[in-house]
């Protein structure tokens, strides 16, 4: 059934459009109740001849009551908006001017809000003032990181592909379509979040509905990530919407690979988040990414060799080849946007809602500091064998440098000589940290111990091998 919807794109659309009415008729079904009831028990109270009126009087009288209380429930019940500071027009008139004149441009409504979030996507967002199918804030998000990534010109032309997008999502019933099945999501966690009888209720159907819907609208929802960047490239050269899309990439990539990692270390040594992520981004940025580094990232993702295949759908999509990036630019775009009292407010929101999730980091990494320190004690006084062994490894993994790596275990590969797990694990932290021969003998040790540890021990040693040979050769033409 689902491959022949799926082949039919008109079929599809039409069993989206079923679901989604069906899923606004359920979250609209209590309003109707209430209103049915209550005028059907006001014609019988008026109308009563016997014992079984009054009965059915009194039925009506509830029903009424019970879905009166879940429409307050559904009223009470707001979606979550995006978390970050609101911005007005007076600490960026310049963001709010572009913004007037884009919307203008396309005849539709300014955004209810801006906010400035920590993430690094331009996004606008339609969000339910309550759990019912009406009435939406519509909300700009702007991610603070990308403006560091994009010129001015190169955000004016993202904020105006973003604008257009949500104008074409307005129109008929495929944009209908798409906000309904972008508004049931939130709904469903807004009704899990309270746990009332509007949840018990409306929660279990809606999440079925949502289930398909989402296996349904997959293209749907690819067209709508591919609009914004289709008006970019019909509007301007090639270049310029490699570049966009490439910064846009890059922010991401950069932002969960390397950035946050290297801010949620100092919670290993420091209690409270003091850090400014945003305040000193531009200068960690040029200190911590170069270009070979962002081009290999690049190049990673649009080969989708971790499984994620989006970015390459959207490079076909868009009549792209490939994404390779230029650099930073000289002026971002923040450096007009953003005031450093912003970023001040940025940071401050930032570590007041990053607290508990910092407090866990260092309660943790305490933690296994001091069993760290616990087994590197016992093996100073007696060698460590088995699970200990393997756990004060992967400790000394995280909390030591390659050095201090190396010498932990080739001590405790010495004293676990006929330890197959021991020895593959130790020798594969020796060549990651740079001693290669004592960790491919290891290797060795591990392979003639254990067969089924054999054709893993033996890839790594060839890998290693082949490393070799390669500098050699490199080393050989560098003298000629």
């Amino acid at each position: 059934m689902k491959r022949t919807i799926d082949r039919n794109p008109a079929l599809r659309l039409i069993v989206l459009g079923i679901l989604n009415g069906v899923a606004h008729l359920l979250l609209l079904s209590p309003a109707l109740i209430l209103i049915g009831a209550s005028l059907a028990a006001m014609w019988m109270y008026g109308h009563i001849n016997g014992p079984l009126d009054w009965f059915a009087t009194e039925v009506l009288c509830v029903l009424a009551l019970v879905s009166g209380w879940v429409v307050l429930q559904q009223y009470l019940t707001h979606p979550r908006q995006p978390e970050g500071i609101a911005l007005d027009k007076q600490q960026s008139p310049e963001l709010f001017a572009m913004l007037e004149r884009r919307t203008g441009h396309f005849h539709i409504a300014l955004p209810h809000e801006v906010i400035l979030t920590e993430e690094s996507r331009l996004t606008i967002h339609q969000v339910p003032h309550h759990v019912f199918p009406s009435g939406h804030k519509i909300i700009l998000t702007i991610g603070a990181p990308l403006l560091f990534f994009l010129s001015q010109d190169l955000f004016r032309l993202a904020l105006a592909g973003v604008v257009a997008a949500h104008a074409r999502k307005q129109r008929g019933l495929q944009g209908w379509i798409i906000r309904c099945s972008e508004d049931l999501p939130l709904i469903i966690d807004a009704l899990q979040c309270r746990r009332n009888l509007a949840t018990r209720l409306l929660a279990p159907l809606l999440q079925r509905l949502n289930t398909w819907n989402h296996s349904l609208g997959h293209e749907l929802r690819t067209e709508l990530q591919q609009n914004a960047g289709r008006w970019v490239a019909e509007h301007t050269d090639e270049q310029q919407a490699e570049q966009l899309l490439a910064s846009q990439v890059l922010a991401d990539l950069y932002l969960r690979r390397q950035y946050w990692p290297m801010i949620m270390k100092a919670a290993d040594r420091c209690p409270v988040p003091v850090v400014k992520p945003f305040s000193h981004f531009r200068l960690l940025l040029g200190k911590t990414l170069n270009r070979d580094t962002a081009n290999r990232w690049l190049l990673q993702a649009q080969t989708g060799s971790n499984g994620n295949n989006e970015l390459r759908d959207l490079l076909a999509g868009l009549g792209l080849d490939r994404l390779v990036w230029s650099g930073l630019p000289e002026q971002p775009a923040s450096t007009h946007l953003l005031s450093s009292d912003i970023l001040k407010a940025l940071d401050h929101d930032w570590q007041t809602r990053i607290q508990s999730e910092w407090d866990e980091h260092h309660s943790r990494f305490q933690h296994d500091l001091k069993r760290f320190r616990q087994l590197q004690q016992q093996h100073n006084e007696q060698s460590l064998h088995g699970e200990p062994a393997i756990r004060y490894i992967q400790l000394a993994e995280r909390l030591v440098d390659n050095d201090e790596l190396a010498g932990i275990c080739q001590s405790v590969c010495n004293c676990n000589r006929n330890d197959a797990a021991l020895n593959f694990a130790c020798g594969r932290q020796l060549i990651e940290s740079g001693h290669a021969r004592a960790g491919c003998e290891a290797l060795q040790r591990a392979a003639e111990l254990n067969q089924s540890l054999a054709h893993r021990a033996h890839a790594i040693i060839n890998e290693q091998n082949c490393a070799w040979l390669n500098e050699a050769v490199d080393e050989h033409k560098t003298s000629a």
